[in-house]
């Protein structure tokens, strides 16, 4: 049953159509909507300070996965970007 949902976006928030073109962005807009929707929903329902206690306490299984890609991340292009360097000053030091 989430139709409600919808009619409150629509009806009560004033979106009738969306302001980018193209799927991709489209689904962006529509997903920051819907994160807006469940935050205010929960925020009435838990109340601001429960939603932080229990924000601060949540274990998430993905943080661990997502640090290792973002430090993978930083370290590819920091390699790149001291290769653009030592390219650019004509430097021949060898990176591992």
């Amino acid at each position: 049953m989430n139709e409600h949902i919808f009619g409150t976006i629509k009806r009560q928030w004033g979106y009738n159509h969306t302001n980018l073109t193209g799927l991709e962005k489209v689904n962006g807009e529509h997903s920051l909507i819907m994160l807006v929707y469940n935050i205010k929903r929960t925020i009435n329902i838990l109340g601001v300070p429960d939603l932080i206690a229990k924000l601060r306490n949540w274990k998430s299984p993905y943080k661990t996965k997502v640090l290792l890609f973002l430090k993978r991340t930083y370290i590819t292009l920091f390699r790149a970007w001291i290769k653009n360097q030592l390219d650019y000053y004509n430097l021949k030091i060898s990176i591992a």
